[in-house]
This record gives structure tokens, C-alpha cells and sequence, in this order.
């Protein structure tokens, strides 16, 4: 979240809930809404594995919702782990699964399975009815199991075209004749899961509709998925959307979401009431925020696009408590729920949103950070050469030529640069406030406070005046008796001579250096500054209200 760009200003959370979550929310005042549950998008787009596995060490249970209700399907002792994995052409070689685009031609090495099965029987009444006819049956199909696609059903195999399915057909028909059987052919809607532990297909669902994996509850231990080796509270839901594969989100209660993301977001062992404020400033943007996925699924990501979120694993007791002891605690501003928009260091002084984002924001003023001053990103320094520079904006798909300089021409009130000039060969573009860190990273142009030097700058001293101007030498200029002149090195680079000595400049600049302050976006609350107040004994409501103009804790 410390690097957001998206202005989202008064929001009314009865609102948002209507259109998020129409059912499980309580009511903390009359007029803010808060759900019960939030849904956390952990694998979404079309760059995501097909493939996954769950795990639990006490047990699962899987649903299917269908008609605006969930589905019992099957339950798994302890421990469990299960396969996830579209229904799709895989090569298995050495016990490794890889998606492919089967070609029937092709020579594979090792085994091919296919997405083509063979249907046995029709609907069944229940699941106990088609586990009767997969038990007839397992003698004569091979690799039988239940597929559940507006009903029970029996499939088998895992067959790589038609006529694999029917030469299986007449077999089986020749064995046990008085059922019928029929093609199943491709769909990619549909999810496999497979047993972990033996790699046997024991269910197989269209995920058009959700699917949902519940951990089991056992006293004394916290019911957790494992993920990518880290742990969830809550579900996971499954989906195939269109656009996506398959998508994985955790649903979770919102308060042990918070749990994860205060220690995600700001370190456990910082001051309570600094993690206090973090709480809540983390609930209020979470609030805030919340449904901006919608058209994927979930309400929001689990990266810092939204807020940073790890899972159970990143829990601390210290930021656990912090949750507990502001639990409804929200910031309000006007009767409104606000985006408490926060960052890691301001480097003395937080800013106004609109130099920043271009959006007037009441309750996002720039104040004073004294407290701040003292972090590791007070001051840095970034290095970039015109190559380094072209080929970002090239990943960006700009393309301005050969960069021949960069130039700052204007600053808001507290220094931050408002307007960037990249002047290259092809023509010369001017990126507004914090376009420029999208296209140099977030990471790697840590604010936009700073001052900008070249190796082509050069100092030049009036003899009337006595300042020192600073200069470009591919803007500088000869004056003789013949007239004015533009100075252009034949080598790209220009000797001039001072009082005491000569030096040689680039004519056009090789190095630009990015000397600035702070890391973020400068807005709202400085999370070093939250620390600096919380030693220096201000609670948390003072803490926000500080950094939050206008808005109260409630």
C-alpha cells in the first residue's frame, strides 16, 4: 500500500458492503458498515501456475456453491493434502506435471494425460449413489471418480481424445452392459483434485461456480491451509474466471486479516501505540479500499498494490494485540470512512495529495515530520545512466530516443518535484508528479523529493554578482567578436577553462544522480514518524489525528 496511486476519497462503507458482501456484516455505528469477511485474491491472471497444491494438518472439507448456497462435496481426514489442477493436457516426466498443448504427432517422453473422460450412468440422486455405481464399476474403468457438474457423477480417465474413450467404452460395455456411457469432452472451467499423498483423482468439479476448501477445526490448534508454504486463516475459494486461470482466494474474518497485515505492513517490535495506529489506519484503508478486485473475484490483492499480506505465519502477538485493542476503530472525517493512505518515511515533511496524486483531498495535508527524521531513508542517493533511463521508459513503451538531458521544472511548497522534463532525440516529454517512480520503480526512485545533478553540470561564477549558476554545456554558449556561438564538442566533450585550471565536460549528460529524501509517496501517515510520536508518548488517536487532518478516531 505504500506505493498507491489510486485516489479513493469519502467513500461510504454501507455502500461498498451492498455491493461487496450482502450478507455476514455487523454494524458498528449507524451509519459505517463493516462486513464480517473479506476475500484476499492470493493467485490470480492469466500469469498463474494451473497447478497448486493444499494442505492441512487438520483436515479439510470441500464445498461447491451453487443456487446462492455451499455444498458439502467431501471431507478429509488429518492430515490432508490435496492437488489443484485445471482439467487440461499434462506431461508427467519423473513425477513433474507441465500444462502443454498437445499435438497427437508429438513424442513425449514420459506419461500424457488428457482432459477427455468417460461418463458412467447419468445424475445420481446423491453422492452415495454414485460412490454405489463407482464401486460396480472400478473393476472394469480404470481411474474412477466423482464428478460433481450440476449433480453427482462417475467419470473415468483421463483420456487424450475420442477414440481412446471409445475403444474404453466397448470394453466396458462388453463387461457391464445395463449402464450407460457417454464422452465428456473438454472444458476448461473444470478443476481435478487429486489425493497429494498417492496422486489419485478423487474428485472433479466445474469451477465456473466457487469451490471452497475449509480446514478442520481440532481444539487447541488454529485451523489453518497451507499455500506456497505459508499458512492461511480462513477458506479458500477456487474459480476459473474468464481471462484468468485458476483463481485462489482466501476468505477470511477482516479483523484476522489485520492480524497479518500490521506486521506486514510496519515492524512488530516498534512502540504499541505506533502498531495501534497502524491498525487503523490498515482497517480504514482496508475499508476504504475494499472491492477494488471485484471484477476479479475478490475484494482485494494480497501485495502491496493493496496491502502487504502473508498469512498466519507473519502474525505477531505484538501487532495481534494492537488489532484486538482497536477492534472497530475507524478515522472519520465529515461522517465518512477516510483512505488513511500512509508511507514509510516522509524525510521531514509529509504532502498535500494533489501534488502527488492530482486530487484535493481535505483530510490529506502536508504537515511537519520531525518525528520521522532519523530512518534509514532520510537521505539516498540513486544513479542512473541515459541508457538506464531509456530502457525503462522503453519497458513502459515510451520511446523518446536517445536521452540527451533531465530537467526539474517545478516543486511543490515542500519540495517534491511536480514536473520532470526527459528531453531525447525524438522529442521531449514532461512526467507529472509520481508518474516518473512508476516507470523507474517504486523501489529503486524512492521518492519524489530530491534534487537532480549530471556530470555535464557545470558552476559558473559571475564576477559582478558573485553566484555560482548552474549550467548545462550543451546549453552553453560562446560569445566573440564574430557573435554567438553554440558550444558542441567534436569528441562529446567540452574543455573550459576556469581561473585556475581546465576541465573537460560531457556535452551532453552520461550520469544523472537523484539526491533525495524519504520513501513513499509522502502522504497521510509516515510510519517512522508513527514510531518517533509513539517513543516521544502520544497515543494512537493523537498519532492519526496528527497526520489525518480533520478526521477523529471513533
Amino acid at each position: 500500500m505504500k506505493v498507491k496511486k489510486t485516489i479513493l476519497i469519502h467513500i461510504i462503507i454501507t455502500a461498498i458492503v451492498l455491493m461487496s458482501f450482502p450478507l455476514d456484516a455487523v454494524t458498528v455505528y449507524a451509519d459505517i458498515t463493516v462486513p464480517d469477511t473479506i476475500r484476499i485474491g492470493l493467485s490470480f491472471g492469466q500469469a498463474q501456475a494451473n497447478l497448486f497444491n493444499l494442505e492441512s494438518e487438520t483436515g479439510m472439507s470441500i464445498f461447491s456453491y451453487g443456487n446462492g448456497t455451499y455444498k458439502d462435496l467431501l471431507k478429509m481426514n488429518a492430515p490432508s493434502i490435496i492437488k489443484i489442477r485445471r482439467d487440461e493436457y499434462y506431461n508427467v516426466v519423473n513425477g513433474k506435471e507441465n500444462e502443454i498443448n498437445y499435438v497427437r504427432a508429438a513424442r513425449y517422453e514420459g506419461e500424457v494425460i488428457g482432459p477427455y473422460h468417460i461418463q458412467i450412468g447419468n445424475i445420481y440422486a446423491d453422492i452415495e449413489a454414485a460412490r454405489k455405481v463407482m464401486n460396480r464399476v472400478s473393476s472394469v474403468a480404470p481411474s474412477v471418480f466423482l464428478a460433481y457438474e450440476g449433480g453427482w457423477k462417475v467419470w473415468s480417465q483421463l483420456y487424450l481424445d475420442e477414440s481412446e474413450c471409445l475403444k474404453q467404452i466397448k470394453v466396458m460395455q462388453n463387461e457391464i452392459g445395463d449402464v450407460g456411457y457417454s464422452i465428456i469432452y473438454p472444458d476448461k472451467k473444470r478443476i481435478q483434485v487429486l489425493d497429494g499423498i498417492t496422486g489419485r483423482t478423487i474428485l472433479l468439479l466445474n469451477s465456473e461456480e466457487k469451490i471452497k476448501v475449509i480446514p478442520g477445526e481440532v481444539p487447541g490448534k488454529v485451523s489453518a491451509l497451507k499455500y506456497k508454504g505459508k499458512k492461511y486463516r480462513g477458506s479458500m475459494i477456487m474459480q476459473s474466471l474468464a481471462g484468468s486461470n485458476v483463481t485462489l482466494i482466501n476468505e477470511l474474518p477482516l479483523e484476522q486479516y489485520l492480524y497479518s497485515v500490521v506486521p506486514s505492513e510496519m515492524p512488530s517490535a516498534w512502540h504499541p501505540e505506533a502498531l495501534k495506529a497502524q491498525a487503523v489506519a490498515s482497517r480504514n484503508y482496508t475499508l476504504a479500499t475494499i472491492g477494488r478486485h471485484r471484477d476479479q473475484g475478490f475484494d482485494l490483492c494480497s501485495t502491496e498494490h493493496c496491502q502487504a499480506y502473508c498469512g498466519l505465519e507473519q502474525e505477531k502477538e505484538s501487532s495481534a494485540e494492537a488489532v484486538n485493542s482497536t477492534k472497530g476503530k475507524v478515522l472519520i472525517c465529515n461522517g465518512s470512512i477516510i483512505s488513511a493512505f500512509y508511507h514509510s518515511s516522509s524525510g521531514g515533511h509529509t504532502e498535500d495529495s494533489e501534488n502527488v496524486w492530482g486530487t484535493i483531498i481535505d483530510y490529506i495535508r502536508g504537515v511537519e515530520d520531525k518525528y520521522s527524521l532519523g530512518s534509514p531513508h532520510d537521505n539516498w542517493t540513486l544513479e542512473l545512466s541515459r541508457a538506464d533511463i531509456k530502457e525503462k521508459l522503453k519497458q513502459a513503451n515510451i520511446d523518446l530516443g536517445d536521452i540527451l538531458d533531465i530537467r526539474i521544472l517545478e516543486v511543490s511548497n515542500y519540495g517534491r518535484v511536480t514536473k520532470l522534463e526527459v528531453k531525447g532525440t525524438k522529442e521531449a516529454k514532461v512526467f507529472e508528479r509520481e508518474k516518473i517512480r512508476g516507470i523507474l520503480g517504486n523501489g529503486t526512485l524512492k521518492s519524489i523529493w530530491y534534487n537532480l545533478k549530471t556530470d555535464a553540470d557545470v558552476f559558473v561564477r559571475g564576477s559582478i554578482s558573485g553566484k555560482s549558476d548552474k549550467g548545462r554545456t550543451s546549453n552553453m554558449y560562446v560569445v566573440s567578436a564574430s557573435g554567438k556561438a553554440k558550444v558542441i564538442g567534436s569528441s562529446g566533450r567540452v574543455s573550459i577553462k576556469g581561473m585556475n585550471s581546465t576541465k573537460a565536460y560531457n556535452s551532453i549528460p552520461q550520469l544523472y544522480t537523484f539526491d533525495g529524501r524519504g520513501f513513499g509517496h509522502g502522504l497521510g501517515m509516515s510510519q517512522y514518524g508513527a514510531k518517533g510520536m509513539a517513543e516521544a508518548g502520544n497515543n494512537y488517536q493523537k498519532i492519526l489525528e496528527y497526520y489525518y487532518k480533520g478526521a477523529i478516531v471513533q
